[in-house]
C-alpha cells in the first residue's frame, strides 16, 4: 500500500512525518522494504523516486510538533504495526 515519494518540500507532502527513537512515543512501528511488493500494509513502507508510482508525499521533519505522523522504524517486519489507530487514515 504506502509506495512513498519523499519530499524536501513540506508543502509539497501529503504527510509530515517524525522519526522517534522511542517506541511508545510513536503513532505506528515502521519496516522500511526496498519491494514495492512487500509494501502491502500501512506499517510496511518502500521509497520510490518517481512522484507518480506514489501513493503519498512524505516530508521527514525534525520536529514531533510539526509532524503528522511519529514512526518508529523497526527491522523485524512482523514488528510493524499501528500503536495509535486515529491516525490511520493518514496512510
Amino acid at each position: 500500500m504506502p509506495v512513498l515519494y519523499k519530499t524536501d518540500i513540506p508543502s509539497d507532502a501529503d504527510v509530515k512525518v517524525c522519526v522517534t527513537a522511542i517506541r511508545s512515543e510513536a503513532d505506528l512501528v515502521v519496516f522500511e522494504t526496498t519491494s514495492q511488493w512487500e509494501a502491502t500494509e500501512a506499517p510496511i513502507w518502500c521509497y520510490t523516486d518517481i512522484r507518480g508510482e506514489a501513493s503519498k508525499a512524505v516530508y521527514f521533519t525534525d520536529s514531533a510538533w510539526d509532524a503528522d505522523l511519529v514512526i518508529f522504524k523497526t527491522d523485524v517486519q512482523s514488528d510493524a504495526e499501528w500503536l495509535n489507530n486515529a491516525k490511520t487514515g493518514l496512510l
